[in-house]
């Protein structure tokens, strides 16, 4: 049986190849996943490690609780007297301050230095020993000494042609000021520090600049020979002021590598999901072809019935067939991965998230899951058919192998109907009758499967109304109708993988499309200002707090409503926040208070959502427990609740003033700007324009601007949601080409009578192209009606995030349709001239 199951596989090659192909794509989407996850994870570590190799213990203040912003907690500074006690500890052989903040560099015009994907801009002060550089390298030029020099990054300085001896201006949270670079700095064999920009200086001007004077954000210990960091860490905590800790360099290097996995994480789950959808789609080809293939071999099967073989051996034998497929096909995947890998770090760097990369890193791991998983994916795809194999009966080697007509049962008619009501059921008790959002994901899986299930039911029908058309195309458009109806199970089945794809692509170009349309109202009804100060960079974190200071002085500006955000505790529960000018935010904002006001916020008020305080119970004059890592707890009285949700989205708002006591000084996000009664918005525009010149971190638009930036960084991620999808829709077009290959072979004899009566060749090829196309066409039409409703769905259910409008975007759910079908046609090509080549003779004396 071994051997007839090896046997059968190599006598059909082409099937083996598209059926190895649809399941190795898939498996090399989570191969090269887990490649790329694993290298950025990898050059995390290499820099982190090596910027602190000469550090063998840290001194730092105590954080109220570990968060991770970035790549570190939020500590608050430790006063600049704990460094003598920290060098008169024995066995310390030098120490020295540390000071890292905002810095944003320009270039010799004057222009941002911007990073992608988000990556901070910082500044560093240099040790003056350069055993506590670790890694960090001067490439070229000198180590910066005194108020006016800086060191920076090797790719800023190349990328920006910023020569030795340059003056720059560098932005800071103050105010901006020149410097002369005076040296390039590199990391380990790395000219930028995991994608970001940096500016180095001495201690006392990071101290003036990013800091403050007297003060270090922390101190860094190099030990005497022969002192273990551990017992050098156990001494000098003997020594410290309550407040303070030492811990050991490697403690530090593992908690910024962990943070940053952290935040890598979410990298790593979208692209798993992407690569489940690819192998999910390919479950149904797998699915198709076995059951074409058991349908095509039941006289063969029936004779191995005949001569003694048992329906156990039957059915073993085409398990262990999908099993070595199974294998075969992950081997391939595993190697495509490392072609994938490099395809989604270009991919990162073209949306604007660029993440930092060394060689490509294939732990045993990821040959491990790979294998078992698109193993395990090809056997349970492959189950019902084998166990479909085995009810052939040794009778059947006396009939001709003819495929049924696949007709769905009324049970699995009536399973699909009751599985979609259900989904309907719960998607309207959630989004209309204030259900819990957890059974949203839930109800439109069950939606999906439904559709699954009847989509047999609707094949025939669905392909006879798309087959009117055809009958203008003659016989050949007429029997490609009829062979799409012929058998509406292998149908649906074929449609389906497109389907999928399809309907995930739709629906998000729907979501899209609606949150983009939703600016327009989300502006209009939560904001009331004329002008919008933003970072220069949509992916930016903010600007200096000096900008609001410089739009304020401009002529014609009535106010300025400036705003941030952070992260905090509140009520033992990790959250976001908003942090506001109460003397301005009414000017700028509407937050739709029901009770309170912004204006009474001051250093321990917070102003509330109402659905925070619906859920918990607050009500105006109760006192929430709010908990900062850099300063631990502080009791926050609810001064204001509000209901208009959109240009804030947090829960919970707190003053400026709040902020910066409780988290120290932050980037201000953005500053909504009212013109004085009068005042001309365009000559008001440019004079902000004009006082922002020194400050490039931020620019000014219109409402009509704003919205359109906001649309293009909505457009770049729909771009890369849609690329990562289209490798789902790649795979169900291999799944046609499969069927219409396996539907030729199936069909000899029948395409032989017909070029016998006189078809001919290139109406042959017509007939499978048509048929083709009927087929994507079903598939592309169910995706695109069920992709329209999940995006509506998904939109509705983010109403209250304020997403209001409902937006279909028509032209693109068009085209992608026209597409499939052109897609349908060149799936058909290499099928139509294997039917067009048929040799009459053979095919009419066919066993």
């Amino acid at each position: 049986m071994f051997t007839a199951t090896l046997r059968g596989m190599l006598a059909h090659k082409v099937r083996l190849a598209l059926t190895v192909a649809s399941i190795a794509l898939g498996v090399a989407f989570l191969a090269g996943t887990l490649v790329l996850t694993d290298t950025m994870r990898l050059a995390f570590d290499q820099l982190f490690g090596k910027v602190s190799a000469g550090t063998d213990a840290v001194v730092r203040a105590e954080a109220a609780y570990s968060q991770s912003e970035g790549i570190s907690t939020s500590r608050a500074p430790i006063p600049a007297s704990v460094l003598n006690q920290v060098r008169q500890v024995d066995g310390v052989r030098t120490a020295e301050g540390a000071v890292s903040g905002y810095a944003l560099l320009t270039d010799n015009g004057g222009k941002a230095v911007l990073t992608s994907g988000g990556a901070p801009t910082l500044g560093y002060s240099l040790p003056a020993d350069p055993s506590l550089r670790g890694d960090v390298k001067l490439l070229s030029g000198n180590a910066p000494s005194g108020a006016h020099q800086v060191a920076i990054d090797a790719t800023s300085a190349e990328e920006h042609h910023i020569a030795l001896g340059s003056t720059i201006k560098v932005l800071f949270r103050g105010p901006t000021q020149e410097f002369t670079v005076v040296g390039t700095v590199g990391f380990g064999g790395e000219k930028n520090l995991g994608g970001t920009t940096g500016a180095y200086f001495d201690s006392a001007t990071a101290q003036q600049v990013l800091g403050a004077p007297g003060f270090f954000d922390a101190i860094n210990v190099s030990a005497d020979a022969g002192v273990a960091p551990a017992e050098l860490v156990q001494r000098i905590d003997a020594v410290l002021p309550d407040g303070t800790e030492a811990v050991t360099g490697a403690t530090v290097v593992k908690e910024s590598t962990d943070a940053v996995n952290e935040d890598l994480r979410f990298v790593g789950i979208l692209f798993m999901i992407f690569a489940g959808i690819a192998l999910f789609v390919g479950s149904f080809i797998i699915w198709n072809t076995f059951t074409m293939t058991i349908t095509q071999r039941s006289r063969e099967i029936a004779l191995l019935r005949a001569i003694g073989a048992t329906r156990r051996q039957v059915n073993r034998s085409l398990i262990v067939e999908a099993l070595l497929l199974g294998v075969l096909a992950s081997s391939v995947g595993i190697g495509l991965g490392l072609l994938v890998a490099k395809g989604l770090k270009v991919l990162m760097d073209v949306v604007g998230f660029s993440l930092p990369s060394t060689s490509m890193q294939v732990q045993p791991r990821t040959i491990i899951v790979s294998l078992l998983v698109g193993t395990l994916v090809t056997v349970v795809a492959a189950l019902v058919p084998a166990y479909r194999a085995t009810k052939v009966l040794p009778v059947e080697a006396l009939r001709e192998a003819v495929p049924g007509s696949g007709n769905p049962s009324r049970k699995r008619i009536i399973s699909g109907a009751v599985v979609t009501v259900a989904g309907l059921t719960g998607l309207f008790t959630t989004l209309y009758a204030d259900a819990t959002m957890k059974l949203f994901g839930p109800s439109l899986l069950a939606i999906i499967v439904g559709v699954l299930m009847l989509l047999p039911a609707a094949a025939r029908p669905l392909a006879s109304l798309i087959g009117v058309p055809l009958r203008l195309r003659g016989l050949p458009g007429e029997l490609a109708r009829q062979n799409a109806m012929r058998n509406p199970r292998r149908t649906s089945s074929t449609a389906a993988a497109l389907m999928v794809g399809l309907t995930l692509v739709v629906s998000m170009g729907v979501f899209a499309s609606s949150l983009k349309a939703s600016f327009g109202d989300v502006i209009g009804d939560s904001v009331n200002a004329d002008l919008f100060v933003t970072p220069s960079s949509t992916q930016a974190p903010g600007f200096s707090p000096e900008v609001i200071n410089a739009v304020k002085a401009v002529p014609g500006v009535g106010a300025v409503a400036a705003s941030g955000w952070g992260e905090a505790r509140f009520n033992g529960a990790d959250s976001s926040y908003a942090a506001v000018d109460p003397a301005t935010a009414a000017e700028g904002l509407n937050l739709g208070l029901s009770a309170g006001s912004v204006s009474a916020l001051g250093l321990n008020g917070v102003v509330v959502s109402q659905s925070a305080a619906t859920s918990h119970g607050w009500k105006m004059g109760d006192v929430i427990k709010g908990e900062f890592a850099a300063t631990g707890a502080h009791d926050l009285k609810v001064v204001g609740i509000y209901n208009t949700k959109g240009w804030i989205g947090d829960d919970f708002i707190i003053s400026i003033a709040a902020q910066t006591a409780a988290a120290g000084q932050q980037l201000t996000a953005s500053g909504l700007v009212k013109l004085a009664p009068g005042a001309d918005q365009a000559t008001v525009q440019q004079a902000i324009t004009a006082a922002m010149a020194d400050h490039p971190d931020a620019k000014v638009l219109d409402r009509k601007g704003y919205e359109k930036e906001a649309s293009g960084f909505i457009d770049k991620l729909l771009t890369f949601v849609t690329v990562m999808l289209l490798l789902a829709v790649l795979i169900a077009l291999l799944g046609i080409v499969n069927t219409l290959v396996l539907s030729v072979f199936e069909r000899t004899r029948e395409l032989g009578l017909l070029r016998a009566v006189g078809m001919t060749r290139a109406q042959v090829r017509a007939m499978v192209r048509w048929e083709s196309v009927v087929i994507s066409l079903i598939g592309a039409l169910a995706g695109a009606a069920l992709g329209i409703g999940l995006g509506l769905g998904l939109s509705q259910a983010l109403a209250d995030e304020g997403i209001k409008a409902i937006s279909i975007p028509g032209l693109q759910v068009t085209l992608y349709v026209v597409l499939a079908a052109v897609a349908g046609v060149l799936a058909a090509i290499g099928p139509a001239r294997s039917a067009a080549k048929v040799d009459v003779l053979k095919a009419v004396v066919a066993d």
